[in-house]
């Protein structure tokens, strides 16, 4: 889905297992995020190619948290020249916890690497510039990134239409996710790009999806 000339979004609409979305910002530098489960690459990267974006033409792969249906298909760019990264929280706690993990959910160890690691602050991706936002809640080392000049946010799994990441599986923290939600609330967003489920875009409904989420959390704590 072309969502403008720099923005493509790869929404996962599979009903029968769980995968996340993929976004590929296009420009100078061709940054994807979020390539997804290992298994189901071959039907993301035949869209790529589609696109015009083959593998080979990748130059950046960022995970927003070490979740399997995030992060997997990273093991696809091993032998490409893309650089590979995630926040140093969810490096540190793949690389300690990560083949348990993966086990847990039926999968073989995680092929990854790091080139380097990301922490709060700014990114300069080519000719453009994004916000690493450190959102912990759903797992450790979870990111959002802001896209100041679309006005985009992408939120991975602490936020999306209508609901929020999960919390019960191992590194969930509920009171780091709400204040997560506390961090992002501020910042000028047009466009929601969450990983799982539609895409919200337009600024009145990007703002009501996350105040009526927070009422609801306040009803609860």
């Amino acid at each position: 889905m072309k969502i403008s000339p720099e923005l493509h979004a790869y929404p996962w609409t599979s009903h029968i297992r769980n995968n996340a979305n993929s976004y590929l910002m296009a420009g100078r530098a061709n940054v994807f995020i979020d390539p997804g489960h290992l298994d189901a690459f071959p039907i993301l990267e035949e869209k790529l190619e589609a696109d015009g974006y083959p593998l080979g033409s990748i130059d950046l792969v960022i995970a927003t948290h070490m979740h399997p249906d995030h992060m997997e298909a990273m093991a696809a760019f091993l032998e490409t020249s893309a650089l590979m990264t995630m926040h140093t929280e969810a490096h540190k706690m793949l690389k300690e916890h990560g083949e348990y993990f993966f086990s847990l959910m039926g999968l073989g160890p995680p092929r990854w690497r790091s080139d380097f690691l990301l922490r709060e602050g700014g990114l300069t991706v080519g000719d453009e510039e994004l916000e690493v936002l450190h959102t912990p809640g759903h797992s450790p080392g979870s990111i959002c990134l802001y896209w100041p000049r679309l006005k985009a946010l992408f939120s991975g799994d602490l936020l999306f239409a209508g609901g929020i990441g999960r919390v019960d599986l191992p590194g969930g923290d509920a009171p780091a996710l709400i204040a997560s939600l506390d961090k992002i609330a501020h910042l000028d967003v047009e466009l929601l790009l969450p990983g799982h489920g539609p895409v919200l875009q337009g600024a009145a409904e990007v703002r009501q999806n996350l105040l009526g989420i927070k009422s609801q959390i306040a009803g609860f704590v």
